[in-house]
């Protein structure tokens, strides 16, 4: 036989044998069970049938089909149950069939409850007044309507009001239930109507007291009243605990227990109030003594403490336990230790109550003297360095190391009370580097030694003792090479006549030991053979450098005065048009409010001793900040108010006068740090604007600053721009001065017309003393470039034809001016030039 023929007689065979099988009817497997459910919860019953499939189901309830419900579970809502009953019940059964029959499960009971609730019955009070009305409140857990009825008593039931006429009262809240809920307890409340109530009325209220601390004191009240009242006291208005009694103690008395108390005596009828006031008196107690303190001699020091006590004690500072004069208050100071303050300080408080004195407190003043001036020399690589020891507790450290060679410099040395040295010092070195310095100074042994551990160097030296008289020059100064833009160094003359110079000019580092001679003059041989030649009159050096390359002038000051060098005076000669106002900049630093005086000069520069013709016969200012006009002026001497100021600031200032009733201009203001701009227009010709600082009688020299000027002009031939700035102080000032052309041409500018190769001259007097043309072409261009970024200059690109030069000048009065190339044409010698003269100190 084939082999499909086979597998089809095979299927055949087996359908057949399927369809001789008879079929099942249902039977139960699993039977429901019976439930007891409150109305409204959920009840699911069911059942489970084996039996040839397909089976139908229908739930059966008391005999009757439940509509819908043709699975083997029934889920539904416990119902409601209709009154007066508070419980039912009901049969329910599963039927299933098939086409074999048909089977029922057995009855199973459903038993539903109502949901049980209970009432709240709160009476707002036990006890009234006979005749009053009191309003009664109560409610159910249901949220169903509570009925309240009157139960007993002489009393009458309005609404929810209740009104008594005397004695005790029943009335008794209700709640009948509903469909969902069965009926409540009741709740009975018991009401007291008194006859003949009375208000309190406090007959002996309590009273003031002042009592000593430690001490009991009791409290009393009476009260009248019906029914008799009950009595509530408070501290500061502040119910206290368990305090119910007619009597109110408190026991062992403190200084916290000083209060109001106040009593409040209430019954039905109304409440009545009473206070005292208890003040507790007290010896002074030192909650803070004072604290020992160690301090260098000239240090501030202030002692305080801290003292309670009633009536308010006095207070006396005590040394050494003699009162000091004037010392009464909670703190002691002392601006300035000196070793005759030190010793053992303590205060006496007292007060009606008594005295108390505090502990002692000891006041140590160190007078170690680590004042001075030490040389010595590196251990390993050799060469010499000084420190310079002084009696605010810091130092200044300078070093010369000519193997490495390198140099070290550091002005703010620390020095502790023990006379340890600490600091973190830079190596002036081809490959900078950075060390922490730590050392030690024995004032006794008048000698120093530390280690510089990350730069691998080791110290000692010895201080030096003061010669008889020690020479006037002593001290420590700062210089700088005049016209260089990098030059600076130090001399230290100790007191001893002895001197160590050292200079830096880049990563380059020179140093020379020598003795200042009777005529206050150091000339010392450094260890690059240069020639140093100084002189020193009032806290000022000036001298000269003698090297193979020439003749520099070293100028600078003693520390003391060192800072006060600053640009005084900003001025611009140039030219205004009606159509293109002239426009100068200037710059305020430092933190606090500037009084300057800005001037506009037309009429007075045809005036002796300018002669000046050509120039604006009416000058008018208007001074910026941002885009605000915050300030202008037409006629210095309007307004009248004005001008006796002006003129006593152009007096201070030193600037020349304007004649009374001149056209020229003047603003005299008080500006804040920040930038700046005058315009200047009125006409067409010159015009000289000028800022001057003007100081306040206790502004220090430099605190507050112009530390900028700038003005935006056209060079003409034969015309240039020309700028005025004066420097004052002692010692010289470094200042970045630069005449952009090419630049404004360039983005982000992008102005027409600039001047194409701009040269700048610095005269003094009438003598020039540097120029340049190309900025690139400087030797110090990299130093140009730094510090333009430092004073936040925007940068000149490489090789372009912009004009800068950096260097110290010393105080006094400069100009700047302006032009085209020499031998420049027509062409090329008129444009559109930005003049900049920074305060650019290093």
């Amino acid at each position: 036989m084939r082999p499909g023929l086979f597998s089809l007689c095979l299927l055949f065979a087996s359908l057949g044998s399927a369809w001789a099988q008879p079929a099942v009817a249902p039977y139960a497997t699993a039977y429901p069970t019976g439930v007891s459910a409150l109305v409204g919860d959920i009840v699911t019953l069911s059942a489970a049938f084996d039996g040839t499939a397909p089976i139908n189901y229908m739930w059966l309830k008391d005999g009757g089909a439940v509509a819908g419900a043709t699975n083997a579970t029934l889920t539904f809502s416990a119902p409601p149950i209709a009154a007066p009953d508070s419980t039912s019940y009901s049969h329910y059964e599963l039927m299933a069939w098939n086409t074999a029959g048909s089977t029922t499960t057995i009855k199973v009971v459903v038993y539903i409850a109502k949901r049980p609730q209970t009432i709240t019955f709160a009476a707002p009070t036990t006890l009234a007044a006979a005749g009053s009305g009191i309003t009664l409140s109560a409610t159910a857990s249901s949220n169903l309507p509570v009925t309240i009825s009157l139960v007993s008593g002489s009393a009458s039931l309005n609404g929810r009001v209740l009104n008594g006429q005397g004695g005790n009262v029943i009335v008794r809240a209700t709640q009948a239930g509903d469909t969902t809920f069965a009926a409540a307890d009741p709740v009975d409340r018991t009401i007291s109507f008194v006859a003949g109530a009375l208000s309190p009325f406090i007959t002996s209220p309590p009273s003031d007291q002042t009592v000593v601390a430690g001490s009991s004191l009791s409290l009393r009240v009476s009260a009248i009243g019906n029914p008799a009242p009950a009595y509530q006291w408070s501290r500061n208005n502040v119910a206290l605990s368990g305090a119910t009694d007619a009597v109110f103690t408190l026991a062992n008395l403190t200084l916290a227990d000083t209060a109001r108390y106040s009593v409040t005596a209430t019954n039905l009828a109304g409440t009545a109030a009473a206070s005292a006031q208890v003040n507790v008196q007290a010896a002074p107690m030192f909650i803070s003594p004072p604290a020992a303190q160690t301090v260098a001699a000239g240090a501030a020091v202030t002692l305080s403490v801290e003292v309670t006590g009633y009536p308010v004690p006095t207070l006396q500072w005590r040394k050494n336990g003699t009162p000091v004069a004037g010392a009464t208050q909670s703190t002691y100071a002392l601006a300035s230790a000196v070793r005759t303050q030190a010793g053992n300080y303590d205060v006496v408080a007292t007060n009606s109550i008594g005295t108390t004195t505090s502990a002692t407190a000891t006041l140590t003043v160190i007078s170690r003297d680590f004042n001075g001036t030490y040389f010595g020399r590196f251990t390993g690589a050799g060469g010499d360095f000084v420190l310079y020891a002084r009696g605010d507790g810091t130092a200044a450290f300078f070093g010369h190391l000519p193997t490495l060679p390198a140099g070290l410099v550091e002005t703010a040395v620390s020095v502790s009370l023990a006379g340890e040295l600490a600091a973190t010092v830079s190596l002036i070195a081809a490959t900078p580097r950075e060390g922490a310095l730590r050392g030690t100074i024995d004032d006794a042994a008048g000698t120093v030694s530390g280690t510089i551990a990350d730069l691998g160097l080791a110290f000692t030296g010895t201080r030096v003792n003061p010669g008889n008289p020690p020479p006037a020059a002593a001290g420590l100064y700062s210089a700088a090479l005049v016209g260089s833009a990098s030059g600076r160094g130090y001399v230290i003359i100790a007191a001893d006549g002895q001197a160590f110079v050292i200079t830096a000019s880049g990563s380059a580092v020179d140093s020379a030991r020598g003795n200042l001679n009777a005529d206050n003059r150091l000339v010392v041989t450094t260890t690059s053979q240069a020639v140093v030649d100084l002189g020193f009159t009032g806290g000022e050096l000036r001298g000269t450098v003698r090297t193979p390359q020439g003749i520099g002038t070293i100028a600078g000051a003693i520390e003391a005065l060192i800072g006060a060098e600053h640009l005084v005076n900003l001025s611009v000669r140039g030219t205004t048009r009606n159509s293109d106002p002239m426009a100068a900049g200037f710059v305020i630093g430092g933190t606090l409010p500037k009084q300057v005086l800005i001037r506009a000069a037309g009429p007075a520069l045809t005036r002796a001793p300018f002669n000046i013709t050509g120039a604006v016969a009416n000058p008018s200012l208007q001074l910026f900040r941002g885009s605000s006009v915050i300030g202008q002026n037409s006629n210095w001497g309007t307004p009248a108010s004005s001008a006796a100021a002006i003129a006593a600031a152009t007096a201070r200032a030193g600037a020349f006068p304007f004649a009374n009733g001149s056209a020229d201009s003047a603003l005299l203001a008080t500006l804040p740090p920040g930038a700046y701009t005058v315009q200047i227009g009125g006409g067409n010709g010159f015009v000289l604007a000028e800022v001057y600082e003007v100081r306040a009688a206790d502004e220090a020299p430099g605190s507050r600053r112009l530390i900028n000027a700038s003005t935006l002009g056209l060079v003409l031939p034969g015309e240039p721009i020309m700028a005025g700035f004066v420097i004052g102080g002692t010692a010289p000032q470094r200042v970045l001065i630069r005449a952009t052309g090419p630049a404004l041409a360039r983005a982000p500018f992008n102005l027409d017309n600039t001047l194409p190769n701009p040269q700048l001259t610095v005269f003094r007097g009438s003598t020039p003393i540097a120029t340049n043309d190309d900025w690139f072409r400087d030797p110090e261009a990299a130093l140009i470039r730094t510090a333009s970024a430092d004073v936040r200059a925007f940068a000149l690109q490489n090789q372009s034809l912009d004009a800068a030069l950096l260097t110290y000048l010393e105080p006094g009065a400069y100009t700047v001016q302006v032009s085209g190339p020499p031998n420049a044409n027509n062409n090329n010698s008129t444009g559109v030039v930005l003049l900049e003269i920074y305060e650019a100190t290093p």
